[in-house]
């Protein structure tokens, strides 16, 4: 074969691929560690949005406000009026895709995109894979030129994995599943609360230990490890917040030992508290 024949057929292949992966176009991608933003708007693309990281309120139309803390995702679209973002004064790490296209009308009709506007957020069980997937769809998708197959690629395997999520947490939810994530909802607002979790076990009518399990399939933690995550946010919330000694905020938060809070806020962000709130205010 010819060299330019060669060249020929491999730009053909390279048309035809680009074809099998076409109708795809990411308009609109971020990843805000930081954001303090608060959505209020019918919108215009289909997007993914991601919450790595702290506490957001989540209200499709006048449906339920949702308050959820930790890795859940959820789609966007056009049709209905969305609301979320974090709780007044609090940080979370967001992310999100937006795109357009006639591809997506195939992902409704395979049901890979299939929102769900009454229980509209999924818990995603491997975060950190979640976010790379995100984070490496955003990096192709500024490149100049045609869409790059490997970010739809990508951008499929997100809606999978949400999928797959929602299937598993449907067939694996014990009943108590609801009021375990009442419980983690109201821990998440007030993490300072002296919490029980023998009594809390007990009104889910459960064994400590059955409660425990639970406890740690709904939020990858155990009720101690979330609580002790929970204040740490709460603390940092305040450092930002407030000029209050760093013994006034670890009180504030739940923390009746100073030093105890200061090492395991340092354990957290590998800086001091007081670092921390310098670092924020620079």
């Amino acid at each position: 074969m010819k060299k330019t024949d060669q060249l020929l057929h491999k730009t053909n292949i390279e048309n035809k691929l680009l074809d099998f992966y076409g109708g795809l176009t990411f308009s609109v991608f971020g990843s805000e560690p930081k954001s303090m933003n608060y959505v209020r708007n019918e919108p215009m693309y289909y997007s993914i949005q991601f919450n790595y990281s702290g506490t957001f309120q989540l209200q499709i139309d006048d449906g339920k406000m949702f308050e959820l803390n930790g890795p859940y995702a959820f789609l966007t679209y056009p049709g209905h009026f969305f609301r979320y973002g974090p709780p007044d004064n609090m940080t979370r790490h967001h992310n999100y895709i937006c795109t357009y296209g006639p591809r997506i009308q195939r992902y409704m009709d395979g049901g890979l995109w299939n929102p769900d506007t009454l229980l509209p957020m999924v818990r995603i069980p491997h975060p950190e894979r979640f976010l790379r997937s995100m984070q490496e769809i955003m990096t192709l998708a500024g490149q100049p030129g045609p869409v790059n197959p490997r970010a739809v690629l990508l951008f499929e395997d997100l809606l999978l994995q949400m999928h797959e999520a929602k299937k598993d947490e449907k067939r694996h939810t014990p009943h108590q599943a609801e009021q375990l994530k009442e419980l983690v909802q109201r821990i998440g607002a007030n993490p300072e609360y002296e919490w029980n979790f023998a009594d809390e076990a007990q009104k889910c009518h459960v064994t400590l230990t059955h409660f425990r399990r639970i406890f740690k399939e709904i939020t990858d933690m155990s009720p101690q490890q979330f609580l002790l995550q929970m204040r740490l946010n709460r603390a940092a919330e305040l450092l930002k917040a407030s000029t209050a000694p760093i013994k006034e905020i670890a009180a504030m938060a739940g923390w009746d030992n100073v030093f105890y809070f200061s090492r395991m806020f340092r354990k957290k962000y590998y800086i001091s508290p007081l670092q921390y709130r310098r670092e924020f205010l620079n």
